[in-house]
């Protein structure tokens, strides 16, 4: 019997040969390949600058701290992110996309999701706007796309900061231009399951020099070392060490050089990679067109205008007993599954101690949560690997 895991590691040899030699230059802390890894992360997404941090999460965490900051720059048009600001998120996301808001002194504000694209619906969006808003953050789910042109639209007409949670999504384009690209900031994860890997790892993306110097000075302590206007900011205190100078409050979320060596090579694999999980989609698709016929289950629709780099193979299913039907069956043939992210957050018993708004209907949350569940589409599965998912679940469903 095959088995096949949600994920599986997509690095080789030259990846740990890269780690092998960072070790070996003894220089392993965040230095020159982590700025070589920014700065080719930010070129093949067209953007100005790239901040590397340790984590998505803490890609989230940096980005909603560097808002609420008394630094933050006062572009012409936004908002001011205080105490108690909402920011519209969708139910349907991870939970570092909710917490990170929380903790920054902001209120998530929980809007519906598409059951069929699995993303943010725009008029939820448009419905949940207050005096208090100050963000939206759309989630790209899984390798689809959010609705770009209406997120913006709706941002302008009232003056809220767009923050682009882009972590499933690497590599996926909305109207021809790559996800991560459109808001005032952007975040990414670069975890082992993601569509490229540093292990552990996360970036954020802006057009904003000054709101990327912040982000910069935060990462790392409030300190003046990693900033790009060191020299300038510096001669303004000569009077402390410049070594040791500290002009804000911070964290320590920086990367290690270990993590942008994998960075740089896995970076040249994402068009491949992502490419592969499109074929394997379709092939599935394809495969079990006859269930999606009978209604038994669909599999997520592309929103209109992307192209979509499939994070796994999500459905929904007709009926509860359905999904866990097919779960339980999947679980017997030694096929990994997971909740489509952890369904609607916002019925989470974590929330019952969190300061929350909810914002209209979340049936299309709750469809996902209740029907939905999704297997893995790494770009190392074979077509072999693809065929005993199909023959498996057209089993199933001839036992209906």
């Amino acid at each position: 019997m095959r088995r096949i895991p949600l994920n599986t590691p997509t690095f080789g040899d030259e990846e740990i040969n890269a780690a092998i030699e960072v070790l070996k230059s003894t220089y392993v802390t965040m230095g020159k390949r982590c700025r070589q890894f920014e700065q080719a992360f930010a070129e093949y997404l067209g953007m100005d600058e790239a901040i590397f941090v340790n984590s998505g999460s803490s890609a989230n965490l940096l980005v909603f701290f560097a808002l609420a900051n008394h630094a933050v720059p006062r572009l012409k048009g936004k908002r001011r992110f205080v105490p108690g600001s909402e920011v519209i998120v969708p139910a349907v996301s991870w939970s570092t996309t909710f917490w990170p808001i929380v903790q920054a002194g902001g209120i998530p504000v929980f809007v519906d999701s598409d059951p069929h694209t699995l993303q943010m619906k725009p008029d939820a969006m448009c419905a949940a706007l207050s005096d208090k808003t100050a963000a939206v953050c759309p989630v790209h789910v899984l390798g689809n796309a959010v609705p770009m042109d209406e997120v913006l639209a709706f941002a302008e007409e009232n003056d809220l900061w767009v923050v682009e949670d882009t972590c499933e999504a690497l590599g996926a384009r909305y109207d021809r231009k790559l996800t991560g690209t459109f808001g005032d900031a952007a975040t990414f994860s670069f975890f082992f399951s993601h569509h490229i890997t540093t292990i552990e790892g996360g970036m954020i993306v802006t057009r904003h020099k000054e709101l990327a110097e912040l982000l910069r000075c935060l990462r790392a302590h409030g300190w003046t070392r990693d900033l790009k206007s060191r020299q300038e900011t510096e001669a303004l205190y000569p009077q402390i060490d410049s070594d040791y100078l500290f002009i804000n409050t911070g964290f320590n979320l920086r990367p290690t050089e270990i993590n942008a060596a994998f960075g740089l090579i896995q970076l040249r694999k994402l068009d491949g990679f992502n490419q592969r999980r499109r074929e394997m989609a379709s092939l599935l698709n394809q495969r079990l067109f006859p269930l999606i016929e009978q209604g038994i289950f669909y599999s997520m629709q592309p929103a209109a205008g992307a192209d979509t780099v499939w994070f796994g193979y999500p459905v929904i299913c007709r009926e509860q007993r359905i999904r866990k039907a097919l779960k339980d069956h999947l679980y017997q043939h030694n096929v990994e599954t997971r909740p489509i992210i952890c369904g609607n957050m916002a019925r989470q018993p974590a929330l019952a101690h969190v300061p929350h708004r909810v914002s209209g209907d979340l049936s299309g949350a709750d469809k996902i949560m209740d029907r939905g569940l999704l297997w893995g589409l790494s770009p190392l599965m074979s077509n072999d690997d693809l065929e005993y998912v199909a023959e498996i679940i057209l089993e199933f469903a001839a036992c209906l």
